[in-house]
Order: C-alpha cells, then sequence, then structure tokens
C-alpha cells in the first residue's frame, strides 16, 4: 500500500457525478502524488490533481497551487497512524488494535464513531481549511494487520464506508481518491471520485528494499477486481502506479501501463520523484549554487550577475547555498542544469561529492568563480589537475566572444591555481612561460567551466564588465534546446512601461510658488501630464493624524485621496514607519547593520515605536483603505522601503492579503558603470514565496543618494537604452519618489524622462500587471505536446513569449496567438486566452498578423472566406489606441472609426483618436 512519506503521482479523474448536491467536475489529464518538499513548485502545475503530505507542504505551496490549475489533494492514512506522527501522542489507547512493525505505526480501529470523529476533526478538516481541495485515502487494508480485523471484515469496511460518506457530506466540492479498497460497499464506491492501486507490471518490496517485476500470476485476482470496478464505475479513472529504480525507465513504463487503459504514474519507491506526464513536461528550473549564507543570497555573483541571465534564457533559478544540508531528493527529474558560483571558498569536499554522483550529460554542472583544489571539485569540472601558472600567461581566445564583448582586456597575471582539462571545447585557454597549458573558459561533455579573473574586467567601485558572452556559454554549457521563453519586457509587441511612486517626501515642501507639498507638484507637473497608469504608494506615518506630522496630516491625506481618485493610479502602500532593514524585524542571522553603520537608523524615529511585520503592512494597508483610498479602489501593491530585502514572513503576509510585491534589486546599468553585469533578476524566489524586484532602481541612485545633481535622473534614459541593446532586457520602468516633486530640477528629469519613453514603442501597464508578468514566469510550468509545440501551467498564462528569428508560429495550428514582433535579435510572440497553444515552423507566416499594439489583446480570431482575411481582435489599453497589422496590403473596418495608413515597411498602422480600448472587426486582403 502506498505510504505515508512515499508518492508522487499522475493521476487521471473523471467527470463523475458526485454525492447528491455536488457540482459536476471537468476530468482532469494529470494528477500526481508527492511526498517531499524540495521541488520548486512551477514544476507542481504540470499535475491537475497534486496530493501531498500535509507536514510537507507549506502555505505558500497550497495557496499558489490554487491560485494555478493545480488542485492540491492531502494524504491520510485511514487504517493506520505512524507513532512519528505529530497527532499520535492523542490516540487513546482503546482506540488501538494492533500495530504494524513493519512502518512503525498503530493500527486504528474505525468502527468506532470517536476515531472517524478524531479523523474528521484532527486530520482532515484543519487541512481543508488551510487550503487542501480533497484527500487520498491510503491503509484502507491495515485492520486485517489485526485478528478481529480479520473475523470483522465487513464492519470495518462499512465504517469506512461511514467516514468516506462525512467527508463527502462536509466538503462536497472535495475530492476523494481511494487506495485499493476493493472491499468497500458499493455506497461509498459511488462516492469517490478516482481508484489507485499499485505494482501492477513494477512494484517495490519494503521489506527486501528492492524493485521487481510483478508476475503475471500476480495480476489475475487484481484483474478480476478491476473488471468488476470498471463495470459498475466505467466513468471514474483507474490509475496504476509503479515503481522504478532509474528515472530513464519511467517514461517507456508509464506509456505502457497508458496503452493498459490505465491513468499512469511511475516513481521511486519514495514516491519524491516527479514522475511523467502528458504532455510531456520541458524542464526550465536550474539550480543555482553560492558560497555565501542562504540569507546573502541577493549578495552572491551567482543570483546578482547570472540571475538574469538565466532568466532571458528562459529559465527559473533555484538558488541554494552551499552551506547549506545537501537536497536529499532527485534532481534529474525537476531540473535542467545545475550552475555554482564559487566566490568565498571553493573547499567543499563533500558538497562536491555529493553534486558529481547528478552531474551528467542530460544534468550539466556548470562553475563560475574560484578554481577548487580538492579533487572532487575538480571532478565536476573534469580538470585533471589544478596548477598555479608561472610567470605571465598567453592568452588564446577560442570563441568569436572572448574577449571581445563588453571588455577586450584579458588578464595576464593571476595569483591563484587554473584548471587544466581535456578534452574540452576551450573559449578561452593559456600558456605560462614553461609552456605549460591552461583552461580558463570552457565547456565539456558535462557542463562547462568559467574561472576567475578571466569572467569580467572589473573596475575600482564592483564595476563589471563581460569578458565573453555568457548567454551563449550557458547555452553551450547547459546544453539548452531551443523553446519559447516567458517574457516580462514585452505586451503585445511593444516595450512595457510601468510608472510607480514611493511614498516618501509625500510631506515635504516644494522649491516652487506657494509651497506645495512634493505630492501635489507631482500630480501637477507629471500625473495630470502624463496619463497612463501609474502606482502611487503613501507612507502612514508620514499622513496620518496619529503619525510624525500631524499638523499637516489633514493637507497631506487630502493630497493623497486626490491623487488615488484619479483614473490612471493605482493604489499601494509604503509601510508605516518606512523600514530600512526588514530582515531585523524577523530576526535571524545578519538581520541588520550595527547603529554606526545605518545612514537613517533602523526605520523612522517614532516614539514608543518598534516596528512589527503586522503594524507595517497589515495595518498599514487598513490605514490606507479606510481613510485614503476610494471603496472601488482598495490598496493592491505593497512597495517595499529601505534595503527593500523582505524575509519570508513579510513576503508571506503581502500574498495571503492577495498583494503584489515590488521593489529592490539594483538595476542601473550606466555607460561608466556596469552594463550586463550591472543587471538584476526579475526576481527573488524565498522559498515559494517570491519578491519581485524594481525593473529598474529609482532617482536615488542616480543622484547619488539626493544630495545631488538633482536633475541625475534624467540619466536613467541611458540605462533604458543600455536595457534595449542587450536585446530587450528589462521593461522601460519610471520609478521614483514624492520628493522628486520638491526640487524644480528633479522635475525637469522627470518630464524628460515621460518624455523619451512616451517616445519609444511602448505599452504602458500598471506595475501589478507586470509584477503578474513576473510571476508567471517563477509560478508555472512549459508542456510539449510534440517537439514543436508548447503549452503552460501555472497562476496565470503568459501574454508575450521570445523565439528566435528563424522560427515563426503556425497560425494554422497555434490556438491564442496573435502574431509576432521582431526588436534586436528576438522575436516577440503574442499569446491571447486562458490556454494558448504555440506551435513553431521555420516558415514565414502568410497572411495577415499582429505586429505590434499599445495595449493589451483580448481577443484575436483570424479566418478566410472568399480570399479575405477576416479578422476579430479587442484591445485594452490606457492611451488612444494605435496598433499595427503585417502581411496584408489592405484593410477595412467594420463600425469603427479608426485611422489607417502605412510605415516604411509596408505594415499597416491603425489609429483611434480617442478610444483606448475596444472590439475590432476587420476584413484584409
Amino acid at each position: 500500500m502506498i505510504r505515508h512519506l512515499l508518492l508522487s503521482v499522475l493521476l487521471l479523474l473523471s467527470a463523475s457525478v458526485l454525492a447528491e448536491g455536488t457540482q459536476q467536475s471537468a476530468s482532469p489529464r494529470n494528477v500526481g502524488f508527492y511526498y517531499g518538499n524540495e521541488a520548486p513548485i512551477g514544476s507542481l502545475y504540470a499535475y491537475d490533481w497534486l496530493v501531498l503530505q500535509a507536514d510537507q507542504t507549506s502555505n505558500a505551496r497550497l495557496d499558489l497551487l490554487n491560485q494555478g490549475q493545480t488542485l492540491p489533494l492531502v494524504y491520510l492514512s485511514a487504517g493506520e497512524m505512524a507513532r512519528s506522527h505529530q497527532a499520535a501522542k492523542s490516540l487513546q489507547s482503546d482506540w488501538v488494535l494492533g500495530e504494524n512493525k513493519a512502518w512503525k505505526s498503530e493500527v486504528l480501529d474505525i468502527r468506532r464513531a470517536d476515531v472517524r470523529n478524531f479523523m474528521m476533526e484532527q486530520l482532515i478538516a484543519p487541512e481543508m481549511a488551510r487550503g487542501f481541495r480533497g484527500v487520498f485515502l491510503d491503509t484502507l487494508d491495515s485492520h486485517l494487520l489485526t485478528p478481529e480485523g480479520k473475523e470483522n471484515q465487513q464492519a470495518f469496511a462499512q465504517s469506512q464506508g461511514l467516514l468516506i460518506a462525512d467527508i463527502r457530506n462536509r466538503f462536497p466540492q472535495s475530492r476523494i481518491i481511494i487506495n485499493r479498497g476493493f472491499h468497500l460497499p458499493e455506497s461509498a464506491h459511488k462516492l469517490v471520485d478516482a481508484l489507485a492501486f499499485e505494482s501492477w507490471r513494477h512494484g517495490y518490496e519494503a521489506g527486501g528494499r528492492r524493485y521487481h517485476s510483478v508476475p503475471d500470476e500476480s495480476r489475475e485476482w487484481l484483474s478480476g477486481q478491476l473488471a468488476h470496478w470498471r463495470e459498475l464505475h466505467p466513468d471514474t479513472p483507474i490509475i496504476a502506479i509503479d515503481y522504478a529504480k532509474n528515472m530513464d525507465d519511467t517514461q517507456e513504463q508509464s506509456q505502457v501501463l497508458a496503452q493498459e487503459g490505465f491513468i499512469p504514474y511511475v516513481s521511486d519507491h519514495d514516491l519524491n520523484r516527479l514522475g511523467p506526464t502528458q504532455p510531456p513536461v520541458h524542464k526550465r528550473h536550474v539550480l543555482v549554487f553560492h558560497d555565501l549564507p542562504q540569507h546573502q543570497v541577493d549578495k552572491s555573483a551567482a543570483h546578482r550577475r547570472l540571475g538574469i541571465l538565466l532568466e532571458r534564457l528562459g529559465l527559473v533559478p533555484v538558488y541554494r547555498s552551499t552551506l547549506q544540508p545537501f537536497l536529499q531528493e532527485p534532481l534529474n527529474d525537476r531540473y535542467a542544469g545545475i550552475v555554482v558560483w564559487w566566490e568565498a571558498n571553493a573547499k567543499k569536499t563533500g558538497f562536491c561529492r555529493w553534486l558529481s554522483r547528478w552531474q551528467s550529460s542530460e544534468l550539466p554542472v556548470v562553475t563560475f568563480g574560484l578554481t577548487p583544489t580538492n579533487s572532487q571539485c575538480r571532478n565536476l569540472m573534469q580538470s585533471q589537475r589544478v596548477a598555479l601558472p608561472t610567470g605571465d600567461l598567453e592568452t588564446s581566445p577560442k570563441h568569436a566572444s572572448m574577449g571581445n564583448f563588453e571588455s577586450k582586456r584579458l588578464p595576464t597575471a593571476v595569483t591563484g591555481p587554473l584548471p587544466q582539462a581535456s578534452p574540452a571545447d576551450y573559449w578561452l585557454s593559456a600558456t605560462d612561460i614553461t609552456g605549460t597549458r591552461f583552461s580558463l573558459v570552457y565547456t565539456h561533455s558535462e557542463g562547462g567551466v568559467a574561472v576567475s579573473p578571466f569572467i569580467f574586467e572589473r573596475g575600482p567601485e564592483d564595476e563589471a564588465f563581460w569578458l565573453f558572452d555568457p548567454f551563449e556559454f550557458l547555452k553551450q554549457a547547459l546544453k539548452l534546446s531551443a523553446f519559447p521563453a516567458i517574457d516580462s519586457t514585452t505586451e503585445s509587441g511593444r516595450r512595457i512601461l510601468t510608472a510607480h511612486i514611493d511614498g516618501d517626501g509625500l510631506v515635504s515642501r516644494a522649491e516652487l510658488p506657494g509651497s506645495p507639498l512634493g505630492s501635489d507638484a507631482i500630480a501637477q507637473r507629471i500625473l495630470k501630464v502624463f496619463d497612463i497608469p501609474h502606482t502611487v504608494s503613501v507612507i502612514e506615518a508620514e499622513t496620518s493624524p496619529e503619525g510624525l506630522y500631524p499638523d499637516i496630516s489633514q493637507e497631506a491625506e487630502a493630497s493623497a485621496r486626490s491623487i488615488f481618485r484619479m483614473d490612471n493610479v493605482e493604489v499601494a502602500s509604503h509601510s508605516y514607519s518606512h523600514p530600512f532593514f526588514w530582515r531585523m524585524i524577523e530576526g535571524g542571522p545578519g538581520s541588520a547593520p550595527n547603529p554606526e553603520d545605518t545612514l537613517y537608523g533602523y526605520s523612522m524615529n517614532i516614539p514608543g515605536y518598534t516596528p512589527s511585520l503586522v503594524r507595517e503592512i497589515r495595518d498599514s494597508v487598513s490605514y490606507m483603505n479606510e481613510r485614503l483610498a476610494p471603496d472601488d479602489k482598495p490598496v493592491s501593491m505593497f512597495l517595499w522601503t529601505g534595503d527593500a530585502r523582505p524575509g519570508p514572513e513579510a513576503l508571506r503576509i503581502t500574498r495571503e492579503m492577495g498583494l503584489l510585491n515590488v521593489n529592490g534589486g539594483d538595476t542601473h546599468p550606466l555607460p561608466y558603470d556596469s552594463e550586463l553585469a550591472g543587471v538584476w533578476p526579475d526576481a527573488n524566489p524565498v522559498g515559494d514565496e517570491l519578491q519581485v524586484y524594481a525593473a529598474v532602481m529609482n532617482e536615488n541612485v542616480y543622484t547619488d543618494l539626493w544630495t545631488g545633481p538633482f536633475y541625475g535622473f534624467r540619466n536613467v534614459i541611458e540605462t533604458f537604452r543600455i536595457l534595449e541593446a542587450n536585446n530587450r532586457l528589462k521593461p522601460i520602468s519610471i520609478y521614483y519618489h514624492f520628493y522628486s516633486g520638491t526640487k524644480p530640477e528633479a522635475l525637469k528629469a522627470l518630464e524628460e524622462v515621460y518624455t523619451y519613453a512616451l517616445s519609444q514603442p511602448v505599452t504602458p501597464l500598471y506595475l501589478s500587471d507586470y509584477a503578474k508578468r513576473v510571476q508567471a514566469q517563477y509560478y508555472s510550468v512549459l508542456l510539449r505536446p510534440d517537439a514543436h509545440s508548447f503549452r503552460w501551467r501555472g497562476i496565470r498564462p503568459p501574454s508575450t513569449v521570445r523565439i528566435s528569428q528563424n522560427q515563426y508560429p503556425d497560425m494554422s495550428l497555434s490556438r491564442g496567438v496573435a502574431g509576432f514582433h521582431d526588436a534586436g535579435k528576438l522575436r516577440f510572440v503574442h499569446l491571447v486566452g486562458d490556454d494558448p497553444l504555440l506551435v513553431l515552423s521555420p516558415d514565414p507566416v502568410i497572411g495577415p498578423v499582429l505586429d505590434s499594439a499599445n495595449a493589451k489583446i483580448v481577443q484575436w480570431q483570424r479566418k478566410k472566406r472568399n480570399n479575405l482575411w477576416h479578422i476579430t481582435l479587442e484591445f485594452e489599453g490606457y492611451q488612444p489606441l494605435d496598433f499595427t497589422l503585417s502581411g496584408t496590403s489592405r484593410c477595412s473596418v467594420k463600425s469603427q472609426q479608426l485611422s489607417i495608413a502605412k510605415d516604411s515597411n509596408k505594415r499597416l498602422l491603425f489609429h483611434a483618436s480617442e478610444q483606448s480600448r475596444g472590439r475590432f472587426e476587420l476584413e484584409c486582403h
């Protein structure tokens, strides 16, 4: 039987009629049983239903699975309880009939109403309240381990049926799966949604700890039971669970089970390995190791330098410290590769020995940074030895980008050992004065290596300039095949434009006639002039009558209310007291610097107040909703303050409140500073939580921490240009504080920035829209129905994906694809609807498609009749609508007023003078 601490299954469940009063549900395609806790949540969205162990599943995971298309079900041992279970201490002696010595558990007398009540109130109802949406009932035959159970089998079966009926009555919308349970009364069978059983062709013997093939004669009795089940319950799915020692065997075994009419699931004996799904998963997650303490992940080169590269390659980084305990679950079922960046200590023998066991051509390991000298770590680099060069080096670039990327200055002198690898595909090698050859940047059959100081040219203030093309290096080292990457920079083919304001300085007086509040100056000069979506926040302690400035509170609150009533503004909180060190509130290692090392202390100096997360987040949002925000427009976002380094508890609170969170990171590439290496990733995953970084930093960075020059924010235009020139690494994000309204030169700089941004082809969106697109990257799975087709499952479907320009969407076979736009070396494909299917082809598209628009695409349909293309499209935008079609020379619009022109590339340009949204019907040649 499936035991407590084993499982990870793929189940297909039916559209069966539940008990009277329940709803009929659509049949899911894949259901998983996963009893571990190490798999990244994105990989779990491949399952429609997912059985989980309650004590291995965080509330965040439950919430996020429910937000997506995956229903979590809780495992329940209905016949016994492990002595190690946290509820075992509540068992009464007369509830126990015997023991299961093999599993160190107590067999329970389920005939007793108080035992069933215990299961319901202590094991089932609390988990349903947490967010589980159903139960998987295991150990239904445990009573047979006891003499009384053998003698009174019918009584036990009837009592188990009563438990199932209680679950159905208490939770009518829940899903119920039973493991075997053939002995249950027919009244109980009618209430369940699926039947599961184990070891049809391949099993696992726990006592002998061995995998085995199941002989034909062992299937005879089970075949009879299944025939009876199929006859009486033809619409109820049957799940066959088999076991395989090696992951290489799981796909074939799964296919055999499916051909025999079962819903297959094949995993290891612990059922911690994620089994195959249909369609199969295209792995995107990459395990990224750094060697700093885990709470300093955002200070590591692995995060700061590599994160954006992996994201733009379409991958999902999962960060972990080499100082943490080794992972216990499989790696090759969920990760496309592994990256290690040594920058503090490259002598982790045990870590390298553990990681070497997983390294293969299918799970490559790429190492950056310092050169390890111990043999286990050398194995990861496939280097027979390392040595210290003698004298200067003569470098030999082999790859076209080597010494020809952001910097051309290859080092000639080193102070540490270097690897000597063979065979390898060398990007850069070198010889010393003795003729000894060293391998500096190379890929090999199971990964790649780039050692310091041949990764960057370094500047005096942490500037870094890549010496080679890291995108191409990672593609080769990780052996990546081409696939569409979820994009957060582009909407409808145009670069996303967002604007958001931190609340700092709302109450400061502007150096303008009449000395208005900084917020009023921003409202008049910016918000009312540049009519694009804005996200605006307030610091409660600045504006509240009980805050630091009661004398101007009435004026400040009136200013905030006026801004929040604007149609182009969404409401955000910027905390109560503006904490400068969020980790300090949660505590833990490295939570805050010494007071003398801070510029402004730990938060605003509010007498008698000690910062708490509840006060800073929940209560500040309540204050804003009660006193500032319109009734129909409550707070929807939380913008981090200070160091913008929230811990898991702060992130949990914002998620549970239904708030999106943004801020943090340090993206501000400039011509005289780091460029590609100065671009941070889109987000920082903290367990199952996710902090979304600001796409570009605010004016504080560009004005030397607001000491001047106060016009310095105009230089963010250079940042926008650099980000676009590097194949659109980020959207255009105008991010600043209300104190920019206090200086005339800062206001002038803002006007220049907005004017530049709106001169570019952009699609303005709210910051919340951007945050949702970042979440879609991390909280999703990519499915591959065949070699050329792609689908996505997760908390939201992507609206844009990136592909290379040697591929095109097949418009006849794809679903929910409106067209594409080329920018730089990339092709941005527009997706529409809840379940888009992208089919790629090397052949150019025939007929009209959407090239780009300044609004979100809500609907797209294209059909050809009578030699005319009939197109229906619908947009939702925030500015007078304009869109472009390619692949057609002439179109007419039904019942709508749109001006039509042609650009230099013979594309048709459509423009509405006032309308920002609407549905249009076109006929095109």
